[in-house]
């Protein structure tokens, strides 16, 4: 389906309209987050990294919950390093 608008000067644009995100990107997205929640406490490089590639492929297909993924699970790979950090200097 598309959609026309018609300029100040007459003329007709075709404006394509976006189609909804597929049910496979919407299951990414949720995979990457929860990936990413995951990676605040458990193995932060893996499951931090799954959770960025899972939401940013979901965010690639138009997704807007990937790039919330994305984020979430850049943020938990890295604070979970700083606390596995913080963790192993004071047992030590």
């Amino acid at each position: 389906m598309e959609l026309y608008v018609i300029t100040t000067w007459g003329e007709y644009m075709n404006y394509p309209q976006s189609t909804p995100p597929s049910k496979q990107a919407q299951g990414l997205a949720i995979a990457g987050l929860v990936c990413g929640i995951i990676a605040f406490l458990i193995v932060p490089p893996l499951f931090g990294i799954l959770g960025i590639v899972f939401g940013g492929v979901s965010w690639s297909k138009g997704n807007k919950l990937g790039r919330i993924a994305t984020i979430v699970s850049i943020a938990g790979l890295i604070i979970g390093m700083i606390i596995g950090a913080a963790i192993g200097a004071s047992n030590s």
